[in-house]
C-alpha cells in the first residue's frame, strides 16, 4: 500500500533529495530561514512558502517562520519617537498609581505634618503716633532732611487700632491687654477677667495647653498690666502679689523684666526646684550664662531703669539689660527644641511710664529701644521663616504735641527742638530723687539739660519738692523748654499704629472686606485681617485662629476661679 507523502522542509531549489528527516520519523526544524516545500517546483521568490508537491509553492501551507537579517535592517523595532512615548505612558501609569495609592491607602481625615509657626507680638506701652515721629526726628533724621527719616517700623505700617474699653473711650493698660491676651473688650483695671469679673483664658494658657512655648520680655514689672495680662485673672491690676502667685502654675518658658518685690521667697524657690526647674537670675551677665531650659530673670524690685540713664551709667549697663538684650536672650532659649512652635510677648513698658510723667527727652530713648528691638525681631524672623512679627501700642499716653504754644499772643508755633531734647542726659525721676535729697534744682537742671530755668518753674519745683509727682513737674518744664507738649498725665483714646512682619494676608482678601465694609465692624472677624483700621480684640483673634488656639476650653476650666485674693 502506497504510503502518503509527509511534510518537509527543504532548502528551496525544488530537490527534495536532501530530506531532513529525524531517526523517529519526525521533520527536522531547520537552522536557517528558508523557503519551504515538499515537491520539486518550488515557486517562492524571496518568500517562504510551502509546497504540497505539485512543484507550483502556491496554497502551500507555512511550516515555520523566522524573522530575516533584512527585517530588522528595513525597519526598526524602536525609533526615537516610540521611546519617548513609551516613557510618558510609564511615567503617567507610575504618577496615577501613586495618587491611588494616596487616595485610597491613607485614613480618612488624614493630615500632613503641620508646619508650626511662631507669633512675636511686641507692645509699645503708651506709643502714639507722635511718639514715633518725635524719636524718628531725634535720632535717624543725622543732618539729612526728616522726608529722609525713618524708623525700622516705618515700612512695615499696615494700619490703625481703636483701643477702647468696655466701659470708656479711653483705655487703661489692663483692659487693652486683655483685648490682646483673650479677645474680650473689658473694663478698666481688669486683667484677664470680662466685664462681669468672670475669668477668660488667655493666649498664653491656650498656646501651652497644645505644646507651644511661651514667653514674656518687658521693661517694667513682671506683674505690671500688660505682662499680667497674659497669664493672670484678676478683678484689679493693682493685686501685683496675688498676680505673680499665679505665675509659676502657667509654665510660661522664658520670664524677662522687672517687679522682683512683688515676688515671695517661697515663689522664688518653687522657680528653681525640679518641679518648674527655672534658671533664676538678677543681673546681665549671669543671664548671658544661661543656654537652654525656662528663665525667670528678675533685674530689679520694681521697674528696670531708664534706657538714658542705664546707658550713661558703667555699673547699670554691665549689670541690667537692655530690652533688645533680652529679647535676644528670649529668642535664643524659646527657639531650642522648638517643635511645635511659641508665642512671644515683648514690651517696651516704660515708653507709657515716661509719657505718664511727661518727660519727653525720656521717651525718646525708650522708643528709639523698641524701634531697635523691632529690628533685631525682623531680621530673626526674616532668617526663621516660620515667624510672624505684630506690632502695635495698647493706647496713646499722655496726649503728645510736636510743637507746643504755651503762649497763645496770635502769632501760632510751627517748631519744636529735637536738638534740645539730646542734650539732656538725665531722667526726670532721678533729677526729682536729687532735688528731694538736697540737690540744687537750678544747677541740676542747668548741668544735665542745658536749661536755666525760670522763677516760675523754681517756684513749682520748691512747691511740689516732697510729692510723689515732682517728676512729672520736672518732665514738664524739660519738655515745654524744647517746644513739646502734654495734655494729660494719662491716656488719650486716640488709634494706635499697626506693624507686621511675616504676615501673608493677601490684597484680593483686603478688598473684598473693604468693598463688603466688613473692616469697619466692632466685633471679632470670622477670618480677621490685620490691616486697615481695626479693634484690639481682632489682634488676638488673628493669633487664636493663625496658632489655632482653644481658648474657650481654657476659660471652660477657670469657671470656680475666683479672682481675688
Amino acid at each position: 500500500m502506497e504510503q502518503a507523502p509527509k511534510e518537509v522542509s527543504a532548502i528551496g531549489g525544488g530537490d527534495n533529495g536532501n530530506d531532513d528527516y529525524m531517526d523517529d520519523g519526525s521533520t527536522a526544524i531547520p537552522m536557517e530561514p528558508t523557503t519551504s516545500s515538499s515537491g520539486g517546483g518550488g515557486g517562492g521568490v524571496d518568500g517562504i512558502s510551502s509546497g504540497n508537491g505539485n512543484g507550483n509553492g502556491n496554497g502551500g501551507k507555512v511550516v515555520s517562520h523566522f524573522l530575516l537579517e533584512e527585517d530588522f535592517e528595513s525597519k526598526k523595532r524602536f525609533t526615537s519617537t516610540h521611546k519617548r512615548i513609551f516613557y510618558i505612558f510609564t511615567s503617567l501609569a507610575i504618577l496615577i498609581t501613586v495618587v491611588l495609592l494616596i487616595v485610597f491607602l491613607l485614613p480618612r481625615g488624614w493630615q500632613g505634618p503641620k508646619k508650626k509657626t511662631n507669633i512675636i507680638m511686641m507692645i509699645g506701652d503708651g506709643m502714639g503716633p507722635a511718639s514715633l515721629t518725635m524719636a524718628r526726628v531725634c535720632f535717624h533724621t543725622k543732618g539729612e532732611s526728616t522726608s529722609q527719616a525713618h524708623l525700622y517700623l516705618d515700612p512695615f505700617i499696615v494700619g490703625t487700632v481703636k483701643t477702647y474699653s468696655s466701659n470708656s473711650v479711653v483705655t487703661d493698660s489692663a483692659a487693652a491687654a486683655t483685648a490682646y491676651a483673650s479677645g474680650v473688650k473689658t473694663y478698666n483695671n481688669a486683667v484677664g477677667v470680662d466685664p462681669n469679673v468672670k475669668p477668660v483664658g488667655t493666649i498664653i494658657e491656650a498656646a501651652k495647653k497644645l505644646g507651644l512655648k511661651t514667653g514674656l520680655v518687658v521693661t517694667t514689672r513682671i506683674s505690671d498690666a500688660t505682662p499680667a495680662c497674659y497669664f493672670a485673672h484678676s478683678a484689679t491690676r493693682h493685686d501685683e502679689a496675688f498676680i505673680i502667685d499665679q505665675l509659676l502654675e502657667k509654665e510660661i518658658d522664658v520670664i524677662l523684666g522687672g517687679g522682683k518685690q512683688y515676688f515671695s521667697n517661697k515663689t522664688l524657690q518653687d522657680a528653681v526646684s525640679s518641679k518648674y526647674n527655672y534658671s533664676y537670675v538678677e543681673n546681665k551677665q549671669d543671664m548671658e550664662q544661661v543656654e537652654s531650659g525656662r528663665i525667670l530673670g528678675l533685674f530689679a524690685d520694681y521697674n528696670i531703669p531708664w534706657e538714658i540713664d542705664r546707658l550713661r551709667d558703667p555699673v547699670l549697663l554691665s549689670t541690667k539689660p537692655s530690652l533688645q538684650e533680652m529679647t535676644t536672650k528670649a529668642l535664643d532659649l524659646i527657639s531650642q527644641n522648638n517643635d511645635n512652635g511659641f508665642f512671644l510677648m515683648v514690651e517696651g513698658s516704660k515708653i507709657d511710664v515716661a509719657a505718664h510723667i511727661n518727660d519727653a527727652p525720656t521717651q525718646i530713648w525708650e522708643t528709639d529701644a523698641f524701634d531697635q528691638t523691632f529690628n533685631l525681631v525682623r531680621e530673626w524672623a526674616e532668617k526663621d521663616g516660620n515667624t510672624i512679627v505684630i506690632v502695635t501700642a495698647d493706647h496713646e499716653t499722655g496726649g503728645l504735641t510736636l510743637a507746643n504754644q504755651m503762649v497763645i499772643d496770635g502769632n501760632p508755633l510751627y517748631s519744636w527742638s529735637p536738638e534740645k531734647l539730646l542734650a539732656v542726659n538725665k531722667s526726670a525721676d532721678v533729677m526729682a530723687e536729687l532735688i528731694k535729697n538736697g540737690a540744687d534744682p537750678r544747677k541740676l537742671i542747668f548741668d544735665n539739660t542745658g536749661y536755666d530755668i525760670s522763677a516760675t518753674d523754681l517756684q513749682e519745683i520748691t512747691r511740689t519738692n516732697k510729692t510723689f509727682y515732682l517728676n512729672q513737674v520736672i518732665g514738664r518744664i524739660v519738655s515745654n523748654y524744647a517746644d513739646i507738649g502734654f495734655t494729660t498725665g494719662g491716656h488719650t483714646g486716640e488709634d494706635v499704629n499697626l506693624y507686621t512682619f511675616g504676615d501673608t494676608i493677601s490684597e484680593e482678601k483686603f478688598e473684598t472686606r473693604l468693598k463688603d465694609h466688613q473692616t469697619e465692624d466692632a466685633d471679632n472677624y470670622v477670618d480677621p485681617i490685620l490691616r486697615g483700621n481695626i479693634n484690639n480684640i481682632d489682634i488676638a483673634s488673628f493669633i487664636i485662629k493663625t496658632l489655632n488656639l482653644d481658648i474657650q476650653s481654657v476659660t471652660d476650666s477657670l469657671k470656680d476661679f475666683i479672682p481675688k485674693p
